[in-house]
C-alpha cells in the first residue's frame, strides 16, 4: 500500500502558522508547539495565547549529549521555515512501537537521514464561531521519488498514513 502525500497540507499549515506570527491580534487564543528531529537534535518551539497575553519558549536538546540551551524565537522558526520548504511529506499515523525517546527518533528518521516535525496547534480567530485544531507528525522529504523511497522501508511503511484525511488516536487534520 502506498502512503498519502502531505505537500499540499503542509504547504496550508505553514500559511496558517506564518499568520498566525504576522498578525497575532487576529486571534483570541491560539497554542502552538512544534517537536523537529534533525541533526541529532531536537528543536521545540511553543507559543500560545490566552486572556490576551502571548509567551513563548524555544530550546535545542543535542540527542548526543542530552543537553539542552534555549533559543531565540526567530533562529527556532527559521528552522521550521526550512523543514516546511521541503519537497513533498508523508505523515504517520501514530502506529509506532519503539520503547524510548531514542530509538523512536533513529527509526523515525531513517538514522537522521531524514528531518521529522510534529506540530500541534489550536486556534480561534476572533470572530470565529469555532475553534480549529491539527496534530500531525510528518517527515519531510526532497522529492516524490525521496518519499516513495521512503516508505519502502517495511517497518516504516506500517506506520504511514496510508489516506487522507487521517485520523487515528494520536493524530488527525483539521477538525
Amino acid at each position: 500500500m502506498t502512503a498519502a502525500f502531505y505537500r499540499d497540507y503542509v504547504v496550508d499549515l505553514k500559511d496558517r502558522i506564518d499568520r498566525l506570527h504576522e498578525d497575532a491580534e487576529r486571534y483570541q487564543t491560539f497554542a502552538l508547539t512544534m517537536e523537529l528531529l534533525a541533526q541529532r537534535n531536537l528543536v521545540t518551539y511553543t507559543e500560545k495565547k490566552a486572556k490576551g497575553q502571548t509567551e513563548g519558549l524555544c530550546y535545542r536538546r543535542d540527542f548526543t549529549t542530552g543537553r539542552a540551551v534555549q533559543m531565540q524565537p526567530q533562529n527556532a522558526y527559521g528552522l521550521f521555515s526550512g523543514f516546511f520548504g521541503l519537497g513533498q511529506f508523508l505523515a504517520f499515523s501514530g502506529q509506532v512501537q519503539q520503547q524510548n525517546a531514542g530509538q523512536l527518533a533513529e527509526f523515525l528518521t531513517g538514522g537522521w537521514q531524514y528531518p521529522t516535525c510534529a506540530v500541534h496547534l489550536v486556534y480561534r480567530q476572533k470572530g470565529a464561531s469555532r475553534t480549529e485544531s491539527t496534530k500531525m507528525h510528518f517527515v519531510g522529504l526532497n522529492s516524490d521519488e525521496d518519499a516513495v523511497a521512503y516508505q519502502q522501508e517495511t517497518e516504516r511503511a506500517q506506520v504511514l498514513a496510508q489516506r487522507r484525511p487521517l485520523s487515528s488516536d494520536r493524530f488527525f487534520e483539521w477538525k
